[in-house]
């Protein structure tokens, strides 16, 4: 068949994926590869522009090699580049020991390959030494390019958007998953997916992080200062059946993804007039956020960022606060987002990495008060020079909504 795909499903043309290529082969050549396979979907699409089930190996030398199950044809009209049909991983091996010499080193990603697979291709790959190449491999896709951070920008519009809709949907006695709903339902019919993928996650990451009040503060599962109640045992995190109460915060993290790239943000609501301890966290985060926007430039160091980040906490007295409870607190100030979260790079206690351009990082500032959670978090990318850019444009910005209007 000929496909013909709607105005909105944008394609990633060659001059996109070909630098991509480029960089992939010359990781390869500093880490003595012949070759990284990708078969994770993400990576796949990364490098291919499809993610039709299929695998991706990037030679050192020569044109990726792409080679798709199902649905080859619609692959084949999705990437630009060859596509080869195959009807399972013994025909796939086949191709990679006809393209790699023997005793090549192939990489793998295998912090996204389950164990089953890796004993697979060592069965099916005689004559190759496989080896774990995923940390080049996230360094490679930390650094966005062109493309990426366009993607990305669109998606922070949409996440503003969202945004701006809250005060008007938020009332009191409105329950956390009624709000998730509503915002679910706004950022689906601007084109989000709500599936925000995680690289490590041990719950898969969801969109609708909404936790308020004192219970708001409790901690669970995830990496993060505060998890609500969350609905079940089975998923004790993020958005619950508890109710908006006036004079209490209301910490709304969500995520969009867009075209295969998502932002990571968060506002903080109050019904009515936010008490002072509440307007004091936030307050400081602002700081925290200013500072860190403008110290993330090349060559600053991850480690250092985040000190600065508990110097300016501990100057407003609020340390015991800052991204937790002492007992709770998380190390790291920043996390990578893109076509992930949960990978580099990261604003990390102690972290001796430095900054680099095109780098994109979600501001992860959190304070946990008596009254409940209070967050303040964006996107943001690094520049060449000057202070990082802002892909998140929902004003930073403690949001009151008036009783009268609610």
């Amino acid at each position: 068949m000929t496909w013909e795909f709607p105005s909105w499903y944008r394609l990633t043309p060659l001059e996109v994926l070909a630098p991509r290529a480029e960089r992939m082969a010359a990781m390869c050549a500093e880490q003595d590869l012949g070759g990284v396979l990708l078969t994770d979907a993400y990576d796949v699409f990364y490098a291919s522009g499809t993610s039709q089930q299929g695998l991706v190996m990037i030679p050192v030398k020569g044109e990726p090699l792409v080679l798709m199950r199902r649905h080859f044809e619609r692959a084949a009209a999705e990437s630009p580049w060859l596509v080869t049909p195959i009807k399972g991983l013994t025909q796939a091996a086949d191709f990679l020991l006809a393209a790699l010499p023997q005793g090549s080193r192939l990489g793998l990603t295998l912090d996204v390959m389950p164990a089953a697979d890796y004993l697979g291709w060592k069965k099916r790959l005689p004559g190759l030494e496989l080896t774990d190449a995923t940390s080049p491999w996230l360094q490679i896709k930390a650094v966005k390019d062109a493309w990426e951070l366009e993607r990305m920008t669109e998606a922070g519009k949409l996440a503003a958007e969202v945004y701006a809709a809250l005060p008007g949907l938020i009332k009191p006695g409105m329950s956390e998953a009624e709000l998730a709903g509503e915002m679910q339902r706004l950022a689906i019919g601007g084109g989000s997916i709500d599936y925000l993928r995680s690289r490590h996650a041990y719950h898969q990451t969801y969109s609708w992080h909404i936790a308020s009040g004192p219970e708001g503060n409790l901690p669970s599962a995830m990496d993060a200062p505060f998890n609500g109640w969350g609905l079940s045992p089975a998923f004790p995190l993020g958005s619950s059946h508890r109710r908006f109460k006036a004079g209490e915060p209301i910490n709304v993290d969500f995520g969009v993804s867009l075209n295969g790239y998502q932002t990571d943000q968060t506002r903080t609501f109050v019904l009515g007039t936010a008490p002072e301890e509440v307007r004091q966290a936030h307050a400081c985060l602002e700081e925290i956020e200013a500072a860190l926007i403008k110290g993330l430039v090349p060559g600053a160091v991850s480690g250092e960022l985040y000190s600065l980040s508990l110097e300016i906490a501990a100057r407003w007295g609020l340390s015991d606060s800052y991204l937790g409870r002492p007992e709770h607190r998380i190390r790291f100030a920043a996390h990578g987002v893109g076509q992930e979260l949960g990978c580099p790079p990261y604003i990390l206690e102690n972290s001796p990495a430095v900054v680099r351009a095109g780098e994109t990082y979600a501001l992860e500032l959190k304070m946990v008060t008596s009254l409940g959670p209070v967050g303040l978090e964006s996107t943001v990318a690094v520049r060449p020079s000057g202070p990082a850019l802002n892909l998140t444009p929902a004003p930073s910005l403690l949001a009151e909504i008036p009783l009268e209007a609610s």
